[in-house]
């Protein structure tokens, strides 16, 4: 839910008319990388401040019966065509190309696919398997392998030389303050991923528990790189109190809220510096 954060700022993009041509989503990056691609400012707001509390939307129920907490099935279908409307006809005209980051089962290896590379029907699946975080959600099979949270095999954002494309001046949208690092993974966790998946995808294993060190590694190097001009970073200013299955909506609306300011107040730097040779 802190994807929110994200979704503040590409409204206030979009309000300036601004779209970059190549966007990649990781996790719940993919799904504000939609709206954004579709021109719909607010749609990622309504939908998450009008169903977060909304037991058909997100629960352990769903993840019993369908073996995931949030539940796609509802957020791809009876929300995205009859709630809060989800523009496919604008999206699959818009010049702009949306990268969403998964995480091959196997290799535990990221991988990025394309909005261009595949039927839109087949892109949202992709777009499910990025959000499939491991225990919360079961892994999501496309094209005969399983896939699951692009966070796994690519925690926090790609560097530009692992993007699936060429980028000299690459905007990176954060969703924690510049002091925040992960701590270490416990280990009951680490025995409770063992028991889910050791025997059957050990790389998921791996890359679950390593995340918070490749995570704090991957801040430092953007710390570095923004002191150096290399990169952007739009990011929250103060900690960021809203967990991943929040339902507080006012703790969700001043998030939204918070980066439509930043992203409304930034731009035109943002657009200096990527000016910029």
């Amino acid at each position: 839910m802190r994807g929110l954060f994200t979704a503040g700022i590409l409204d206030a993009f979009m309000e300036r008319g601004f779209y970059f041509p190549k966007v990649v989503g990781i996790s719940a990056g993919a799904l504000q990388g939609l709206s954004y691609i579709s021109r719909q400012p607010g749609r990622n707001v309504s939908v998450n401040i009008r169903f977060a509390p909304d037991k058909r939307y997100m629960g352990l129920r769903h993840l019993v019966r369908d073996g995931s907490y949030f539940n796609f099935r509802f957020m791809f279908g009876k929300l995205a065509h009859e709630y809060v409307p989800f523009n496919y006809d604008k999206f699959e005209k818009a010049s702009e190309t949306l990268y969403v980051g998964i995480t091959d089962c196997l290799t535990g290896k990221p991988v990025f696919v394309s909005s261009k590379s595949c039927p839109l029907s087949e892109f949202m699946g992709v777009c499910v398997a990025s959000c499939s975080i491991p225990l919360l959600s079961k892994p999501v099979k496309l094209e005969g392998k399983e896939y699951v949270d692009g966070g796994v095999g690519m925690p926090l954002v790609p560097f530009p030389e692992d993007l699936p494309f060429p980028c000299t001046k690459p905007v990176y949208i954060l969703t924690r303050d510049i002091t925040y690092r992960k701590k270490k993974v416990p280990h009951g966790f680490k025995s409770l991923m063992r028991a889910a998946y050791g025997r059957t995808y050990p790389a998921v294993v791996e890359g679950m528990c390593s995340i918070p060190e490749r995570y704090n590694e991957k801040v430092e190097k953007i710390i570095q790189m923004e002191k150096e001009g290399k990169v952007f970073v739009l990011r929250p200013e103060s900690p960021v109190k809203v967990s991943r299955v929040e339902k507080d909506t006012k703790k969700l609306r001043a998030l939204y809220e918070e980066g439509y300011q930043i992203g409304m107040k930034r731009f035109d730097e943002m657009m200096r510096w990527m000016s910029e040779k």
